[in-house]
């Protein structure tokens, strides 16, 4: 599949939350693993305000999602990192993507929670 196709399949299987506020940027398949590298989108509240800039992203997390098709799926998340001239501070959005103490999403969480329960031992695609 080429490079738009696989961006274009990404944008259809995240989460709305994922998707109104990151981009899709890069898609990358290996024989047991599927990467969706996603960027922070700028808002239009900070691109109307000037005093407000982009100063690149902080360190990617990495989250596990929902398997496809016995792969698994690593989303590479990056946040912005914006710098408000005005209160001369640097600060980054906060969003709720992941499980508490995990580094699953919120729905993959729930769904090995509700599969396994609490035990802890190896879960596919963990």
């Amino acid at each position: 599949m080429n490079h738009q196709g696989l961006l274009s399949l990404a944008e259809l299987i995240l989460p709305s939350e994922i998707l109104s506020n990151f981009e899709v940027v890069r898609v990358e398949q290996e024989t047991s693993l599927i990467r969706i590298y996603l960027d922070e989108s700028v808002k239009m509240e900070y691109k109307e305000t000037p005093n407000i800039e982009s100063k690149g992203f902080c360190d990617a997390v990495t989250i596990r999602d929902f398997p496809i098709r016995d792969k698994g799926v690593d989303l590479i998340v990056r946040r912005r990192r914006w710098y408000d001239k005005q209160a001369c501070r640097y600060f980054s959005e906060t969003y709720n993507l992941k499980a508490e103490g995990t580094r699953y999403s919120k729905e993959f969480a729930a769904f090995l929670k509700g599969v396994y329960g609490n035990d802890s031992y190896d879960l596919p695609f963990a």
